[in-house]
């Protein structure tokens, strides 16, 4: 049986956090972050050309030379080069081609050949890589197949019945949308990689380590609903449809 002590210590280590979370954590990181996980890519192969690159930093190195079964100073050498701005630790993925296409992207299949094991910043793409001086707390990429599906999606669905029933309860529930916004930052933690990290805090926070991923994927919508200016979606997809 629990003691009074022990209780005591898990509800300071959850209060700490808690204090850590409100601060440290933006809140415009969340609807980001519930976009990322409505996403769905469409291959369409649009966001590994062009003259973007892939900035990698050295786990995510590690983690290819893990995957193609090579040393990290042979990854290094053949698939990466210089960051051009210099942030500190990092290079980028070389880029091949007239197209400028990733070295990872398969042409043919239109899909990267380490999808599985790729790099952060692929995984995060596109809704958590918006541009820091934007206004916007989204970037829709107009080449980018899965950002119109995303968009038709949230114009269907911002007047369902059931969505904004799950917005009210969200909205009414202080304690609720914490948890989901927790449950959010849970999620961003294992999809970069850090999943020990994420299973203790779900430990501190007192969650459930796995969601019922239905009912997780609604609250996301719910909450990207809430947080979100969504008027400018409608001229986003008749651009779309305008050209083609």
């Amino acid at each position: 049986m629990e003691n009074d002590d022990d209780g005591d210590e898990m509800n300071e280590e959850r209060d700490a956090f808690l204090d850590w979370f409100s601060q440290e954590i933006p809140e415009s990181l969340f609807c980001q972050i519930a976009a990322q996980v409505l996403f769905e890519c469409e291959n369409c192969g649009e966001c590994c050309r062009g003259e973007g690159y892939a900035l990698v930093d050295e786990g995510d190195i590690k983690e290819i030379a893990r995957t193609l079964g090579i040393s990290q100073s042979e990854t290094r050498a053949r698939f990466t080069e210089p960051d051009p701005e210099k942030n500190p630790g990092c290079r980028i993925l070389k880029s091949t081609g007239p197209m400028s296409s990733c070295c990872f992207l398969d042409a043919g299949a239109k899909r990267c050949r380490i999808y599985s094991n790729r790099p952060r910043i692929c995984r995060t793409f596109p809704m958590l890589n918006a541009d820091q001086k934007s206004d916007d707390a989204i970037c829709f990429y107009s080449d980018c197949l899965g950002t119109a599906k995303f968009a038709k999606m949230i114009e269907e669905k911002k007047d369902d019945p059931e969505v904004l029933a799950a917005m009210k309860e969200l909205s009414e529930q202080p304690e609720k949308l914490l948890l989901l916004r927790i449950s959010l930052f849970v999620w961003l933690r294992r999809m970069l990689g850090k999943k020990a990290e994420a299973e203790e805090i779900c430990r501190i926070a007192g969650i459930a380590s796995r969601q019922d991923e239905i009912k997780f994927k609604s609250d996301c919508l719910a909450y990207f609903l809430m947080t979100i200016r969504t008027d400018g979606m409608d001229e986003y997809l008749a651009n779309k449809e305008q050209t083609g």
